[in-house]
């Protein structure tokens, strides 16, 4: 991902975050769609360094964007 895409995605979630779209995000029982998402990446090696690495990037915002992604999309954990 180019830094031109990173400003762009950021950008948005900046937008969301002024509407009151937060990144209420729940330890414990509950999981979201970032932790989803992180889960299946790491599961083929792709890390955050490894993203980092292969795009060129010194910071990827994608602990910020899996927060996001978990206020927004969140479930309980199967027992």
């Amino acid at each position: 991902m180019s830094n031109e895409i990173k400003t762009e995605l950021d950008k948005v979630i900046g937008d969301l975050e002024a509407k009151g779209i937060t990144q209420n995000t729940t330890e414990g029982d509950y999981t979201g769609l970032g932790d989803a998402i992180e889960e299946s990446l790491n599961k083929y090696g792709i890390t955050q360094e490894r993203f980092k690495e292969w795009f060129g990037l010194s910071d990827c915002n994608c602990t910020k964007r899996k927060k996001y992604l978990n206020g927004l999309f969140k479930w309980k954990k199967k027992q």
